[in-house]
């Protein structure tokens, strides 16, 4: 957990999801937290709300309870017209090292198989994770420049208005470049199966 998040019901609705998704598996506490890496009293805060999982960590607990994310976020769908408030939406830290990037969850969508994220992160904030799983990942820059590290292919530099699309199951990482703040969203596409 980070100082930049304030526990809120959001967390405890996350906390819940998550404990209901390892009861309906069958997993113990211990068990998951084995195969997330995680400290099982880390994991039961977070079962509790008294901790926020970072992005990563979520993306390790859904993998290891085989489930997609978005299913472990709290559903803020209400029919064929939904509008997201700006400042709306549970924020999620990026690791849980200290200064790393807090995201807000605009929108997580299971049916559709969709997450939207938005990022607004001055240039000493921490972006600097693996991540690797299903589906496609939008990354739209709107301020700022950003590095994107692509195993296996060339780095991406992308400036204010540049999109870039890619295979999510590639290991990537992201990183600040210059001193400028960064806004950015990022668009998760999950497979559907």
């Amino acid at each position: 957990m980070t100082d930049a998040v304030a526990v809120d019901p959001l967390g405890r609705q996350l906390g819940r999801a998550i404990r209901a998704a390892r009861e309906s598996a069958g997993i113990s506490m211990r068990a998951l937290a084995a195969r997330c890496g995680l400290s099982q009293p880390f994991l039961s805060a977070v079962e509790r709300g008294l901790s926020m999982p970072s992005i990563a960590t979520l993306y390790r607990i859904a993998e290891a309870l085989e489930v997609a994310p978005s299913t472990l976020l709290p559903d803020e769908s209400h029919g064929d017209v939904q509008v997201i408030r700006a400042g709306e939406g549970p924020l999620v830290p990026s690791s849980e090292r200290p200064g790393s990037a807090v995201g807000r969850v605009v929108l997580s969508d299971d049916d559709q198989g969709v997450e939207v994220y938005e990022y607004v992160t001055d240039a000493g904030a921490d972006l600097d994770v693996w991540y690797a799983h299903d589906g496609r990942k939008v990354l739209h820059l709107i301020e700022g420049r950003l590095c994107v590290e692509l195993d296996g292919h060339d780095d991406v530099h992308l400036g204010p208005g540049d999109c870039l699309v890619h295979a999510a199951r590639i290991p990537h990482r992201w990183s600040i470049e210059g001193d400028a703040p960064v806004r950015l969203f990022l668009v998760v596409l999950r497979d559907r199966v």
